[in-house]
């Protein structure tokens, strides 16, 4: 009894991720990750390169934010309708990694999108501030 009752949530469970999964595959059919989320990734491009990055596609649900000589590097995955944004930056051969997952955002407005990409900003902004004063202070 107890067999059968764990693997039906087990089942249930599957059926939920390949349903969400499904729903990724439909979401970037139309268009590429990078325009899907191409709003929050201009904002972060303007604040970290001064708008002169590039985008490198690694696979439908992945890209890098980046640029040339650069000391940070922006990682964008998409999944079950989840956005993971992955903020490297390293400053004096001392990196620091700050990732935030954003939920349900499979439909975002051009609003939602903007709220998104200033508080990654924000949140980055303060990590970048306290890592400099931790490396500087252990030069």
């Amino acid at each position: 009894m107890i067999w059968a009752i764990v693997i039906g949530i087990v089942f249930f469970f599957l059926i939920r991720f390949f349903n969400a999964f499904n729903k990724d595959n439909y979401d970037l059919h139309a268009q590429s990750l990078s325009k899907k989320f191409e709003i929050i990734a201009n904002m972060i491009n303007d604040a970290a390169f001064n708008g002169e990055g590039t985008v490198t596609v690694y696979d439908k649900r992945e890209f890098n934010l980046y640029k040339a000589g650069e000391n940070q590097l922006i990682n964008f995955q998409y999944g079950t309708g989840h956005l993971t944004i992955t903020w490297k930056y390293k400053y004096f051969q001392k990196e620091i990694v700050h990732q935030r997952q954003f939920n349900d955002v499979r439909n975002l407005s051009v609003f939602e999108q903007q709220k998104i990409g200033k508080q990654i900003i924000n949140e980055m902004a303060i990590v970048i501030a306290k890592h400099k004063l931790d490396v500087i202070g252990n030069v």
